[in-house]
């Protein structure tokens, strides 16, 4: 009996020994992984910023991508801000990119974005534009459709603008001696779509209507309009 008391106590004391060593080494095992950590860590960040702070992932990435865009042979400027909300993209054909520029560019008064020797992008009051040679043969192919005793050309596109933008934009149109297809006038009258509009012609022969809502809320005021 007493043997098999001591036997059970020399047993317990093993134990315990070998619990406290394992734990020992666990410890020194973990804090020699920290310490590595801390190191490879530390020697990122000091790379990084040139010093030991360190950074987030999302500052790790934003730093990436900021090098990435800074180390770009491309020089550019941006002349013109985007339009509130989601900008429209509308690609349309010219006969010659040089007359397109003058008459965009000078005429209308956008301002220039990227191009190439094929296409110019402008931007329209923040909306994208871009004009696409195809041939010194083209030009627009004219369909008509009645709109309150106008005969107005399809396809054509435009914007929407203030009533004052609208009269300046007309006056400059006028003195830059282009023709209008539809004189500057005020259709709808008295109706929910009461609204300035007139039409000319890009050189290309593209057709252009620029509008203004003299309640600008009812741009898509929903109701039948009788020719």
């Amino acid at each position: 009996m007493r043997r098999s008391l001591a036997t059970i106590a020399s047993l317990t004391t093993a134990v315990r020994s070998s619990t406290a060593n394992l734990q020992h080494f666990r410890t020194r095992s973990f804090n020699s992984r920290s310490a590595h950590f801390r190191y490879t860590t530390a020697t990122f960040c000091t790379t990084l910023r040139g010093g030991g702070d360190c950074i987030t992932d999302d500052e790790r990435k934003n730093t990436q991508k900021n090098t990435f865009s800074s180390s770009s042979a491309t020089k550019y400027e941006t002349l013109s801000d985007p339009a509130p909300g989601s900008p429209f993209h509308y690609a349309f054909p010219v006969h010659d990119l040089a007359v397109a520029k003058q008459f965009y560019g000078t005429v209308l008064g956008c301002v220039e974005g990227r191009s190439s020797e094929k296409w110019q992008d402008y931007s329209l009051h923040g909306h994208q534009i871009v004009a696409h040679w195809v041939g010194n043969d083209y030009r627009c192919q004219d369909y008509y459709n009645p709109v309150d005793g106008d005969e107005v050309p399809v396809p054509h596109t435009g914007l929407a603008l203030t009533v004052e933008q609208f009269h300046s934009l007309a006056e400059r149109v006028r003195e830059a001696g282009v023709a209008f297809i539809i004189e500057p006038h005020l259709r709808f009258q008295g109706m929910p779509g009461e609204q300035w509009t007139m039409f000319f012609k890009d050189p290309s022969g593209n057709n252009l209507e620029f509008k203004a809502m003299t309640n600008p809320g009812n741009l898509f005021a929903k109701y039948n309009v009788v020719d």
